[in-house]
């Protein structure tokens, strides 16, 4: 089926698949004035392996299921995407579930979009969406100018319905199932070890390089995960609250407020978190009683 035939399938009633999986929602999403829908054609999802932990990038499109193994234990992925239409009231891109892992993040680079035009009433298809960048472009049909923007991205698992209960102390009809720590951004909650790495401790943030759309913690873990040259990155996200915003250095976040870098200070000295007044200060600090107990001489105070 074309493009239109898969649009038409999910906006008539009693085709739309049920909500299975993850849902993937558009955070600051703004369509321009002439953008009536966006649907998702086929996505890229960062996935990590619920057995070894590693990371891998997994494109679904709503055609068919799609499986793959992991590179390193050879586990068996599998994927499907249910896709839902964008509009004014809903920024639902659609429901991803995949079996064997868990999605991280949406590489929206690399994902394809079908646009409805207001004006004409036609669709056309828009590539290389870029968070915090709007993408402008112009309606192949009627020439109008069209308006894209995304700011970031949200998962939220979609809770199944609940096992039923047998017998009278209450047990489940399946066993229990160790449970996986999810590693997708989620806004609101702080990122893995607040965002440093191995390379940098006192870094609390991922950096959204722009030559891949993807996010790591510094510039050495984009290296050592691709094969391409780095571009500096142009976005981040902090590792307290998850925010994505633009990228800024030496200022708090526009969320929550923290520090995404720690520096160098002391706690004693002005940009650490510490106290200078003595009286204040812990017994246990040095500074506390430092140069109390040192003479000053009549001719030096006579030159003040």
């Amino acid at each position: 089926p074309g493009p239109d035939d898969r649009m038409k399938s999910i906006e008539g009633g009693g085709t739309e698949a049920p909500k299975k999986g993850t849902e993937i929602r558009f955070l600051g999403l703004k369509l321009g004035e002439d953008v009536g829908t966006l649907m998702a054609h086929c996505i890229s999802v960062s996935l990590q392996c619920n057995r070894c932990q590693t990371i891998a990038d997994l494109s679904v499109s709503g055609r068919q299921p799609c499986t793959a193994q992991c590179d390193r234990c050879n586990s068996r992925i599998s994927g499907a995407f249910h896709p839902r239409v964008i509009h004014q009231f809903s920024a639902v891109l659609g429901y991803v579930d995949i079996q064997g892992a868990s999605p991280k993040d949406l590489i929206l680079q690399d994902c394809d979009f079908i646009f409805s035009c207001l004006s004409c009433s036609q669709e056309g298809q828009v590539q290389s969406l870029s968070y915090g960048i709007p993408k402008d472009l112009n309606c192949l049909h009627c020439h109008c100018k069209l308006s894209i923007s995304v700011e970031a991205t949200k998962f939220q698992k979609v809770e199944r319905c609940p096992a039923k209960i047998i017998g009278s102390k209450g047990l489940l009809n399946q066993g229990r199932k160790r449970a996986v720590k999810d590693p997708s951004i989620q806004p609101g909650k702080p990122l893995p070890d607040h965002g440093t790495c191995r390379h940098y401790r006192k870094s609390c943030r991922w950096l959204r390089f722009p030559c891949c759309g993807k996010a790591y913690p510094c510039d050495v873990c984009h290296d050592d995960a691709e094969d391409h040259e780095m571009e500096l990155a142009s976005r981040m996200i902090c590792g307290y609250c998850a925010k994505e915003q633009a990228y800024t250095n030496g200022k708090p976040c526009t969320s929550c407020g923290n520090m995404m870098s720690k520096g160098l200070h002391s706690g004693h000295w002005e940009g650490g978190r510490g106290c200078r007044n003595k009286v204040k200060m812990s017994r246990k600090d040095k500074q506390k009683y430092a140069n109390s107990s040192k003479t000053v001489s009549r001719r030096s105070v006579s030159k003040f």
